[in-house]
């Protein structure tokens, strides 16, 4: 799929041709959270669970509520925690 035909689909359209194969599944439901993660090599971290747009989107690891995007989250964590609702 190219941009001139994403951008010319409807809503409605977009909602049915969007893939979810680049989301997190353990994040899943959790976007606006803030999370605590521990990643398979032991490294404990905290960040809000955002989602990028477009037709194959991801999650996304934003630092604090005022920012405007994040790195892209990994696509296995050994656990995931859920701290509180921030967004």
């Amino acid at each position: 799929m190219d941009a001139q035909t994403w951008n010319s689909m409807t809503e409605a359209d977009k909602d049915k041709a969007r893939s979810a194969e680049g989301l997190t599944p353990q994040l899943v439901g959790l976007e606006g959270y803030r999370v605590e993660v521990v990643t398979t090599y032991g490294e404990t971290r905290r960040f809000i669970v955002g989602k990028s747009t477009g037709w194959v989107p991801r999650h996304l690891e934003v630092a604090r509520r005022d920012s405007m995007g994040g790195t892209g989250a990994e696509r296995e964590y050994a656990s995931v925690r859920k701290l509180y609702y921030a967004r």
